[in-house]
């Protein structure tokens, strides 16, 4: 494995496994709605971070911009937009169908298509060799590893000897009937975000040419990408903040903000993890040679995966987990792992 490749790899886990503790936040802000502390998340991770890394590494930030072509410029930007609307549909997803069922189908679909996409509509010649087969049997893995965390997920929750209580038979048959509605559109809801939630990783990919006018304007290749991110974390900052400020409103919430000062550090904090994941992810695309968001991105997500169940672990969240639900959790993250090695492989078949 070439020595550029192999760091490349190296900065994007290191990257999801600072970004995958960002939710770890979410545990310490009970006084706060989420629809606080995630505005709060979303100011610092999409605007604030985002336009000072842009100010300090790439030359002559607003010069890029204006020298792009805006063909170029607004699919970075509808890119990023799609994916902010993918984000709060997963949010909604989880209050209508719950964790595991979300969880699985919109990582499991993050994972493919934020993969296939790109080399479908990039990489077609690639896409059709022995190297475009094992990576794609790579991706297969990640999504049978997301599979496999969100059925240890579901172990883990219910309790031993849990039964179905909760009295089905005696509800009535409209109350089933609306039940099995609000589920599949729930669904269906959490399989519209799996679709839109890659989108981040195509304005990476089709931000290419703002990376390259970065660097002819004097920006470090490794530092190039985070012009992409300016653009394409503003527009999904228009859909979460909008959202937020929808829920606010509505609730009526606006002075949640002036007590407990403790969950803007929180917010902050959040924000910080979250962002460092996402331009650790362009530096180490970077090294990787022209089809960086095609082995870049499944590697990010099972990475992710296998961070998240450790900070869980580390905060008591697999206490008291049944054996069942562990050794699920661990053939998952061996299957993670393998699918990581396979994918990082295809770059010796040249």
């Amino acid at each position: 494995m070439e020595t550029g490749f192999g760091l490349g790899i190296l900065v994007i886990l290191a990257g999801s496994t600072a970004n995958s503790a960002f939710g770890l936040g979410l545990k310490f802000t009970r006084s706060w709605k989420w629809e606080h502390i995630w505005l709060l998340f979303s100011v610092t991770a999409m605007i604030l971070m985002p336009w000072l890394l842009g100010f300090l590494t790439v030359e002559s930030l607003f010069a890029v911009l204006a020298a792009v072509d805006g063909r170029d410029l607004l699919l970075v930007f509808l890119f990023g937009m799609g994916w902010g609307v993918g984000s709060v549909l997963y949010g909604l997803a989880l209050k209508m169908v719950g964790l595991a069922l979300s969880y699985a189908i919109v990582m499991g679909l993050t994972a493919a298509v934020g993969t296939m996409a790109p080399f479908v509509l990039l990489h077609w010649d690639d896409f059709l060799t022995f190297k475009g087969t094992v990576i794609s049997a790579g991706v297969l893995l990640v999504v049978v590893g997301v599979l496999l965390s969100a059925w240890a997920g579901k172990l883990r929750e219910e309790s031993p000897g849990r039964s179905q209580e909760t009295a089905e038979g005696s509800e009535t048959p409209e109350k089933e009937s609306k039940k099995s509605a609000a589920v599949l559109l729930g669904l269906l809801v959490a399989a519209l975000s799996g679709i839109l939630s890659p989108m981040l990783n195509l304005s990476f990919a089709y931000g290419i040419r703002l990376a390259d006018q970065a660097v002819v304007l004097g920006t470090s290749p490794s530092m190039a990408s985070n012009v992409i991110w300016v653009v394409a974390l503003t527009a999904g900052f228009l859909v979460n903040a909008g959202y937020c400020v929808y829920l606010i409103v509505k609730g009526r919430s606006w002075n949640i903000f002036r007590g407990q000062p403790f969950h803007y550090g929180v917010g902050v904090a959040m924000g910080i993890l979250w962002v460092s994941g996402v331009v650790t992810y362009g530096i180490g695309g970077s090294m990787m040679g022209d089809m960086r968001e095609v082995i870049g991105w499944p590697m990010a997500s099972a990475m992710s995966i296998i961070a998240a169940t450790f900070w869980g672990a580390l905060s008591g969240e697999w206490t008291g987990a049944s054996r069942k639900s562990m050794a699920v959790m661990g053939v998952s993250i061996l299957v993670l792992s393998a699918s990581m090695f396979l994918i990082g492989w295809t770059n010796t078949l040249g």
